[in-house]
C-alpha cells in the first residue's frame, strides 16, 4: 500500500466516523433535517421499488409499512418545513441586538 492510497483510506476512515456527530451538529443549527430511521427508511424503499425489488424482503414489513406511512402524511415537506423555521429562529437576533436589526 503506498502512502497516497494509505492516506486516501485513512481520510474515508475518519469521514466515515465523523458523518453521523457532524450531521447531527448541523442540523441542531437548522441547516439539515435530522437523521431520521424513517426517513432513511423510505428512501431505501424507494430506490429498492425503482429497481423492481420487493423492499419488505431487505427491510421488514413494519419498516415498510412506518416508511410508507411517512411519505403519505408528507415527510419530506414536513422535515423541510421544520428546517427552515429553526434555520430562520437562528439567524434572528437576540437581545439588545434587535434594536441594530433593520426593520
Amino acid at each position: 500500500m503506498s502512502n497516497a492510497e494509505f492516506a486516501v483510506a485513512n481520510a474515508a476512515l475518519i469521514a466515515a466516523a465523523l458523518k453521523g456527530p457532524v450531521h447531527r451538529a448541523v442540523a441542531s443549527v437548522g441547516l439539515a433535517t435530522e437523521p431520521l430511521a424513517v426517513a432513511r427508511d423510505a428512501r431505501t424503499t424507494t430506490f429498492l421499488r425503482s429497481l423492481e425489488l420487493d423492499p419488505a424482503d431487505a427491510l421488514g414489513a413494519p419498516a415498510v409499512t412506518a416508511a410508507d406511512q411517512w411519505l403519505t402524511s408528507g415527510g419530506y415537506e414536513r422535515l423541510e418545513a421544520e428546517r427552515r423555521a429553526r434555520a430562520a429562529s437562528w439567524a434572528r437576533p437576540i437581545g439588545s441586538h434587535r434594536r441594530l436589526a433593520p426593520q
